[in-house]
């Protein structure tokens, strides 16, 4: 189980579902997400707002009443004159939407309880929060003696949300006098406790409730037809009440009394229920998971039903009085389709070569589905010079054109393109038919191909995959693996089968890697390196060669692959740096100051015999320490506490320089350059052949020297082929070049001749 976790974690897709999910799940069970469910259901407001149902009235305590009557209040006979017309008008029953001030002459006082005494249950005072008593759902300010003796008392709390997107009412409160009813629930004649709350539908358009005014009522200016049978909400509305609140998904701003009213018209409807947060995002977080493959998270079947979860489904059970939470889920969605597009439009890039603008090789290794097609790879041998040798947009023209001929008699095929290799899966069935339609390209493309009004030579191998039972992956690396058999054999197609006996050959090759050793079928070639600033030869690296008497040369990777992966990679070592340090030392005696380079495996740098093995094969040749340079390249992740780290201080320590090889193409960093103990960064090659033509591979060696050469480190390029690239790295201030167009790999004789006798020059 946990194997197949860390396997499902591999993968960015999963790590997203995840994420997303532990957010939601946070959000839901922390209540963070109540303003963005506030801001989702006031969108869902105006999709559904509909009148009042009329069966309350608000008499509002406005302005113009309070200018009638002279005065910043009313008083309690002016309540006394108006509850005793409202009820000769057949109000059903009277709220007052406020605590009822407890001053009054006496002749007020006694109108008023003589109105309380006239409607027994019919009159309902407000009391409100105080700040002197508990905090929560307790209404501390409660009506006193005859006024809460003669009247029935209804809290009028209400919970705000944060940045006052919305509300919910509670159906009952504490009190000093005990639980008491909302005036909501007292409105609804419902009953509930105090630790449960509603939300009231702001759907109902608040334009729609009916109102009059407080002098208006008093004076008798109204018809009773508005009144009658209907219960009233006496409420304050005038600004210097300080009793406006903002109407949550509607225009304007209303007196606290229509919140009353909306809440009460709300439980009349009958009791809201919640449906909750969790099933939308379990329902959300299935959806997801089954638009993990690229491009499907928003396909229309998916985003059809998130929209249902989100939007749809919530607006109909709002209908029939249901809430349902969707901000977790909502969040859920919007990460997780956020981050897939992005993955998914990064995936795109990558398997889209940018020179060309054709499918990369990447893609086709990328596809899980199996095929019954023969895969083809096609090798421009000259791939590399022609593009460097024109224009900037020369690469898409000359891919073109390649697409152009391969599609000639393949006419469906996709074609993909890494570097100097075109990749496609061959509708021709028949192996033996594909040949000579092989065969008919190779002749087409002799001829040459002309782009921009020039004429350009190709050159091509091809090597061919028919196994269908494997893995696209594999495939694709046997097809790339039979195009260089093809170069190397000098064929035109060279057809890849696993079946060769392959794993036996590489066993072979280790149990024949010492004698190869010793009877000099391996060898070391030596690749000169060019100061730039004193114009001369300023070292050399040594790079380890077999030759096979039967198969012929042997790639380093494969062999050095091989030693790595069975530890035998020491011995190859100990040989190359014997090697390496014995010219070095004839380079002393011929008066040359050369310096000499040798790769060192990463799983070495792990062995405690290394600097005892390089010391004793310095004292046996007598080569100074600082002569001897120890390229390690990057990829492999150091940390300051790690063994490898303290072994290159023991090297470093010891005389010995460390160079950092293939630098760009791993794990980096500004930091990782400035505490590793190397006095030389070679810039990988695959950036430096490539400059001429790519302006972010020049960008990007450009900020290599810069930042080397800030760190006091001396920067190395390799794979120079051409006097335009040397050029360019001159300009840039690189301190040392190495690559074909300074020498190719030879034996150190020839090396030691060519320097000798000054022949050594530069060349494309």
């Amino acid at each position: 189980m946990i194997a197949r976790l860390r396997q499902y974690w591999k993968s960015a897709r999963f790590r997203i579902v995840f994420w997303a999910t532990f957010t939601g799940l946070l959000l839901g069970v922390s209540g963070l997400s109540v303003p963005i469910e506030d801001v989702l259901r006031n969108v869902r407001v105006p999709l559904r707002l509909h009148p009042s149902n009329g069966q309350t009235v608000l008499v509002l305590m406005d302005d113009r009443t309070l200018g009638a009557l002279g005065s910043l209040d009313v008083s309690r006979g002016d309540d006394a004159r108006l509850l005793e017309t409202l009820f000769g008008a057949g109000a059903k029953r009277v709220f007052f939407g406020r605590l009822l001030p407890d001053q009054a002459s006496p002749a007020d006082r006694a109108a008023f309880v003589t109105q309380l005494k006239a409607h027994p249950g019919k009159v309902f005072s407000g009391a409100v929060p105080s700040s002197e008593q508990q905090l929560g759902n307790y209404a501390g300010h409660v009506p006193k003696g005859d006024y809460a003796r003669y009247s029935e008392v209804v809290s009028l709390l209400t919970l705000h949300h944060p940045f006052n997107l919305g509300f919910e009412m509670p159906y009952a409160s504490g009190s000093p006098e005990g639980r008491i009813p909302s005036m909501a629930a007292a409105l609804a004649g419902v009953e509930g406790g105090e630790d449960q709350l509603f939300t009231p539908d702001m759907s109902i358009d608040v334009r729609t409730i009916p109102s009059l005014s407080y002098i208006d009522i008093i004076r008798g200016d109204f018809l009773a037809n508005a009144i009658r049978g209907k219960d009233v909400i006496v409420a304050p509305s005038a600004p210097s009440y300080n009793d406006i609140h903002k109407v949550p998904g509607q225009q304007g701003t209303i007196p606290g009394g229509y919140i009353q009213a909306l809440a009460g018209e709300t439980l009349q409807r009958g009791l809201p229920r919640r449906a909750g947060w969790l099933i939308p995002l379990i329902v959300v977080v299935a959806i997801i998971v089954t638009g993990t493959g690229r491009g499907r998270v928003l396909d229309w079947k998916r985003s059809g039903a998130l929209l249902a979860v989100i939007v749809a489904i919530p607006l109909m059970l709002e209908y029939v009085g249901v809430s349902m939470e969707v901000a977790p889920a909502f969040v859920v969605a919007l990460i997780a389709v956020l981050r897939m597009r992005s993955l998914d439009r990064v995936e795109v890039a990558s398997e889209t070569n940018a020179g060309s603008g054709l499918p990369s090789v990447q893609a086709l290794r990328n596809s899980a589905e199996k095929s019954n097609r023969i895969l083809v790879a096609l090798k421009i041998r000259n791939y590399g010079a022609i593009i460097g040798s024109f224009a900037e947009h020369v690469e898409a023209n000359v891919a073109r054109e390649i697409v152009r001929r391969i599609r000639i008699s393949d006419d469906t095929a996709t074609v993909y393109h890494e570097g100097g290799m075109f990749m496609w899966l061959s509708s021709i069935r028949n192996a033996f038919d594909l040949f000579e339609n092989l065969e008919g390209l190779h002749r087409i493309v002799q001829n040459g191909i002309q782009v921009g009004g020039l004429d350009i030579d190709l050159s091509f191998n091809c090597g061919v995959d028919s196994e269908f039972d494997r893995a696209m992956s594999t495939r694709v690396a046997g097809a790339m693996q039979s195009a260089e058999e093809a170069i190397r054999n000098d064929e035109l197609v060279y057809q890849h089968d696993s079946r060769k006996h392959e794993a036996q050959w590489e066993i072979s090759l280790l149990t024949s890697l010492d004698r190869a050793i010793d009877n000099g079928e391996v060898w070391v070639a030596y690749q000169p390196k060019f100061d730039l600033r004193s114009n001369r030869i300023c070292g050399a690296e040594a790079l380890v060669r077999w030759t096979h008497p039967e198969r012929g040369p042997i790639s380093p990777e494969k062999f050095i692959r091989i030693a790595e992966e069975f530890h035998r990679i020491e011995r190859i070592t100990r040989f190359v740096v014997d090697d390496a340090v014995r010219c070095a030392v004839e380079m002393m005696r011929e008066g040359l100051d050369i310096s000499m380079s040798v790769n060192i495996s990463a799983q070495l740098l792990r062995n405690p015999v290394l600097p005892t093995m390089i010391s004793d094969i310095l004292t046996l040749h007598g080569l100074p320490a600082d002569r001897l340079i120890l390229e390690i390249t990057e990829t492999d992740r150091l940390d300051r506490s790690s063994r490898t780290y303290q072994m290159l201080q023991r090297l470093v320590q010891s005389g010995l320089r460390l160079s950092i090889d293939d630098f760009g193409t791993g794990n980096a960093t500004l930091d990782y350059l400035r505490y590793l103990p190397a006095s030389e960064v070679k810039i990988d090659r695959s950036f430096v052949s490539t400059m001429e033509t790519n302006k972010d591979d020049l960008v990007l060696v450009q900020s290599i020297i810069e930042m080397a050469h800030s760190l006091d480190r001396t920067v190395v390029a390799e794979g120079v082929e051409t006097s335009v690239g040397l050029d360019i790295l001159k300009q840039q201030g690189c301190d040392i070049v190495q690559g074909y167009h300074i020498g190719r790999p030879v034996p150190f004789a020839d090396l030691s001749l060519m320097i000798a006798a000054g022949q050594l020059k530069l060349h494309g």
